[in-house]
């Protein structure tokens, strides 16, 4: 047995161990280089102690890691089979702003004992494999994540012909265009280094399979956004090299599609960024089911390469980097499917946490926009990472908001006590909402770029600078509107579970009054998404998620017309449908979501009217309409302009918020901070203008679950449509607004 198989002689210990032994925690030996070195082929290096220690000392560094948005966390080096996009960084600093989440996490270490490590981890332990000379891995044994031995034999695509490089290239470019911004899991400039040298071959080797496949997604991802865009230039370079786009798109998801298993077979983090996207394209533009589970496919694969856990000994930055922002969209995607699909989460949130992001090279602001005067200034972003970590902490926030609500033990029958419990769980998840909405970077604030006519004054500013920088302004703009999406849509999901709870006579002041507050709220949210300019997203990947936050705002705003009917509010919201229809509309028939909102609201509108118009034929206009009401729709006593959440003077919406409601939640609603005692509220302002409180709302006249009965069908013939899911299953979130009986 020679010297390089047999059993390690006895060596003495020594009090430093070189850089390879210390991260690997292995007996190193007083010689160098070590014999564990010197037989696995490796530099044997010993960093000096106080390097290490100043390290620890430094307390910018400590800050760093205790005030960052998203924590970073101590973890052993990076998977080896993780690091197959790779490339250059450039120069990049951390980019880590003030956590605006009361959840402060952080990433676990890896685990130390038994209890939390897997059956081959413990067995690698306690025999150290290295220092014995033997191998235990092999993906045998289940618990063991390490890469199975492969054929490296060659191999060809089988369900697509690959396109001339000039075409790959051109949708590779259409990708980094319109999706990136959107969604980050790839490093631009070391994907295309790989992309070029992938693209120009024919058959590949087995090392290269993962590789290959998140390329064809990327073109897939590409091509769907730019097949019904007509002013796109490279259709005629499909043309030129006779290339069917349609064709070629069942080409790339069929290859793709076939593959997945394998994929997750290789472990390397090309199955979790493949899985991402083919889940992104499936929910928006084809089956919703599959959807789900190769979301599900891709969330696993993070956790196999644990992703969860941030390396301090990984070497390269842009590796580093590249795992964080996969596992931080894995949390992104996970959570948007809870929201979407009305399922517990597959994530656990109280173990693992998000990571913080360096500013990155293929992030960076153009020089000639940071010239801009709303762009550059002291203290102002000089990338695009912002948008992203804010995007990440929304994400954080609902999670944990689903969760809640998700443990609520609510009785069949509802009581005042479960009712009481939704409506504090309502009213503390918009103040997490509201203090992260504050937290907003200008850059990214869409109400900033809205406001003073600053939008159109900043495009005529950028008018004579080149296309390529005119378009970074453009992506900068989606992305504060993205933003604002997000956070209005997640205002509406945390008030909707007040919303459609049935009030019944003996309900008290305080429910009545949380339930109004809650409509208050989210009307004003689905107001704000009919008024932002959606077709702005137009054949970018991002317009489907437009549609569907516009398809909830759109099912909240038929609530006003159908409980208060002939106001002013309910006026506003019926041009808030409409807006909303139109944009749907506009987007053509190449969006499904988009068309199947428009179709459904347009349904949903004639109902809501037929019901407005029996409503107040019944009851009678002067006991739907507040006598106050001049002929203007204002209020006397009540000031027309008020701040609402976001900061923002919205004078209609504060109509909206007087009109909501019979009179008695008309003076209510006439404060614009959130009550801290909502039936208190009331009193107090009545002193204040000097009128008397009027006599108790009646239970029928409030916004509750017999509202929602009118969109049962609509509801579900939405879940069916669109998602394939079962229109009775109470697990979907298109059937939350059924009763309960």
């Amino acid at each position: 047995m020679d010297e390089e198989t047999g059993p390690l002689q006895k060596t003495l210990r020594t009090s430093r161990a070189c850089d390879r032994c210390r991260r690997q925690k292995l007996k190193c030996d007083s010689s160098r280089p070590c014999v564990l070195c010197a037989r696995a082929g490796h530099k044997c290096e010993t960093s000096p102690r106080t390097a290490k220690r100043t390290r620890r000392q430094n307390p910018g560094a400590r800050d760093l890691r205790v005030n960052s948005g998203v924590h970073k966390a101590i973890a052993p080096a990076t998977h080896k089979h993780s690091d197959s996009i790779h490339g250059t960084g450039g120069t990049e600093t951390y980019h880590a702003p003030e956590s605006s989440t009361s959840y402060p996490e952080r990433s676990p270490k890896e685990p130390q004992s038994g209890a939390n490590a897997s059956a081959i981890d413990f067995a690698r332990r306690v025999f150290n494999e290295e220092e014995a000379g033997r191998t235990l891995t092999g993906a045998s044994i289940p618990g063991d994540t390490g890469a199975p031995a492969i054929d490296n034999s060659l191999w060809h695509l089988t369900e697509v012909e690959l396109p001339p490089e000039a075409v790959m290239l051109a949708l590779i470019d259409v990708y980094f265009d319109r999706m990136q911004w959107f969604i980050s899991v790839f490093h631009e400039p070391s994907f295309r280094q790989t992309a070029r040298r992938i693209i120009s071959q024919t058959s590949w080797r087995r090392q290269d399979f993962s590789p290959t496949m998140a390329v064809l997604a990327v073109a897939m991802i590409g091509l769907q956004s730019v097949l019904p865009d007509q002013r796109w230039p490279g259709h005629e370079l499909l043309r030129e090299h006779s290339v069917d786009g349609e064709k070629l798109m069942h080409g790339l998801i069929n290859e793709i599609r076939r593959n997945l298993v394998d994929i997750s077979i290789d472990c390397r983090i090309e199955a979790v960024q493949v899985c991402l996207l083919v889940s992104c394209y499936y929910v928006y533009h084809s089956s919703p089911s599959i959807a789900w589970t190769v979301s599900g496919m891709g969330v696993r694969s993070a956790y196999a390469l644990r992703l969860y856990t941030k390396s301090a000994q990984c070497e390269n930055p842009v590796v580093d980097e590249i795992r964080s922002r996969c596992w931080n969209h894995a949390i992104v995607s996970d959570t948007f499917a809870s929201i979407v699909y009305g399922r517990p989460s597959s994530i656990d949130t109280g173990l693992v946490a998000l990571h913080s992001l360096r500013d990155m090279d293929d992030q960076a602001i153009d020089p000639l926009l940071l010239k801009n005067e709303w762009i550059s200034g002291d203290g102002m972003p000089t990338t695009t990472a912002g948008f992203f970590t804010m995007k990440y902490e929304i994400y954080n926030i609902i999670r944990h908001i689903l969760s809640r609500f998700r443990r609520l033990q609510l009785r069949k029958e509802t009581i005042k006590e479960d009712l009481l419990a939704i409506a504090e769980a309502a009213q503390d998840s918009e103040e997490q909402l509201v203090s992260w909405r504050k937290g907003v970077p200008r850059l990214f604030d869409f109400e900033f770029w809205s406001s003073d006519n600053r939008l159109e004054q900043f495009q005529q500013d950028i008018e004579g600078l080149p296309q390529h920088t005119k378009y970074q302004a453009e992506t900068i703009i989606l992305q504060a509107a993205t933003l604002q999406l997000t956070y209005d849509g997640a205002l509406i999901q945390a008030h909707r579970p007040l919303l459609e709870q049935k009030i019944t006579s003996s309900c008290s002041r305080s429910v009545v009054d949380a339930i109004h507050e809650s409509l208050r709220v989210a009307t004003a949210a689905a107001l704000r998404i009919s008024r932002i300019p959606v077709l702005r997203f137009k054949h970018h990947f991002a317009e489907s998620f437009t549609s569907l936050q516009q398809f909830t705002a759109g099912v909240i705003l038929c609530i006003v017309p159908t409980s208060q009917p002939f106001t002013t509010a309910a006026h506003e919201a019926k041009a808030g449908i409409m807006r909303i229809i139109h944009a749907s509309t506009a987007f053509g028939p190449h969006n499904r979501i988009a068309k199947q909102t428009a179709q459904l609201l347009t349904e949903l509108l004639k109902v809501t009217i037929e019901r407005e118009m029996s409503g107040a034929l019944r009851g009678g206009l002067e006991t739907s309409i507040p006598r106050e009401i001049s002929d203007s729709g204002a209020i006397p006593g009540v000031r027309q302009t008020r701040t609402d959440h976001i900061g923002s003077h919205l004078p209609s919406e504060r109509e909206v918020c007087r009109d909501n409601h019979p009179p008695v939640s008309t003076i209510h609603a006439s404060h614009s901070r959130h009550p801290p005692d909502m039936s208190q509220e009331i009193h107090d302002d009545s002193k204040v203008h000097g009128r008397p409180v009027q006599e108790p709302i009646e239970p029928s006249e409030c916004p509750s679950a017999n509202i929602f009965e009118q969109l049962d069908d609509t509801f579900g013939a939405f879940g069916e449509l669109m998602f394939n899911l079962i229109p009775d299953d109470q697990s979907s979130a298109w059937n939350w607004g059924r009763t309960v009986s």
